[in-house]
């Protein structure tokens, strides 16, 4: 039997107050399931937009942290 590592990852905007009805909607069952605490934020070019327009993809940068570590860096 052959092992799988999958992270799922859902984006998107919403008001803090929606956060428990979207969870309530949005479950995901495995056995090695666990709860993610991170805060991830996305840096774009300010020609981004002309860039897209242009045709070519922006270089994003990420900066990720974790939450739930006392100690984690960006």
């Amino acid at each position: 039997m052959s092992t799988h590592s999958y992270e799922v990852a859902l984006f998107g905007e919403f008001f803090s107050q929606d956060l428990k009805a979207i969870l309530n909607r949005i479950a995901l069952h495995c056995e090695s399931a666990h709860q993610m605490y991170a805060r991830e934020i996305v840096f774009e070019p300010l020609d981004a937009q002309q860039q897209r327009d242009a045709g070519q993809d922006p270089i994003l940068l990420r900066a990720k942290k974790e939450l739930r570590e006392p100690d984690s860096q960006w």
